[in-house]
C-alpha cells in the first residue's frame, strides 16, 4: 500500500471523485492479519481513489488490543503503513453529540450498542460515507454498511 496516496491525489487531479469509507476495526485487524478478501478489496478501492478513512475510535481499539498483545511488529505496521496510507478522520463535536442521538434512539428501540459503533457512525454521516464492517451492530444505524469480507 506504498504508492496509494499518489494515486489518489493523481486521480483527484483530473476529476473523478472516489467513494468514502470509514473503516471498522474489525476491518484494521484483518488487514494486520491479511485476510485475503479484505486486502484486495482495499487495494481495489485505493487504486479506483476512493478515500478510506481511519477514525480515532477505530484507531483506539486496534492500538490498546495491539498494546495488550504487545504485538510489536504489528504496531509498526499501524503507525508506518496504515495511518499514512489512509485518511485520518479526526472526532468533532458533532459527532459526540450525533453519537448520543444515536444510543438515545437504539436503547429506546431496545438496542446497546458500543460507544465506538455509535461514534464511528456519527462520523460516517457526517463525511457521507459508508462503514467498511463485518459488524452486524450498524445495521441498527441510519449508515451504509459494507461488509469486504464477503466475495
Amino acid at each position: 500500500m506504498g504508492n496509494e496516496r499518489r494515486i489518489r491525489e493523481a486521480i483527484g487531479q483530473i476529476g473523478m471523485a472516489g467513494m468514502n469509507y470509514v473503516l471498522d476495526t474489525n476491518v484494521i485487524s484483518d488487514l494486520l492479519k491479511r485476510h485475503l478478501q479484505v486486502t484486495q478489496r482495499v487495494e481495489a478501492s485505493l487504486k479506483r481513489g476512493d478515500f478510506l478513512y481511519l477514525c480515532q475510535p477505530v484507531y483506539y481499539e486496534v492500538l490498546r488490543g495491539l498494546l495488550w498483545k504487545k504485538a510489536a511488529s504489528q504496531l509498526t505496521v499501524l503507525e508506518t503503513s496504515f495511518r499514512p496510507t489512509f485518511e485520518w478522520l479526526p472526532l468533532t463535536d458533532s459527532d459526540w453529540i450525533q453519537a448520543a442521538h444515536y444510543w438515545e434512539t437504539t436503547v429506546r428501540s431496545g438496542r446497546q450498542l458500543a460507544d465506538s459503533d455509535l461514534l464511528i457512525a456519527a462520523v460516517a454521516s457526517r463525511i457521507d460515507a459508508i462503514v467498511v464492517t463485518a459488524d452486524d451492530d450498524f445495521d441498527a444505524l441510519p449508515v451504509r454498511r459494507e461488509n469486504w469480507r464477503k466475495a
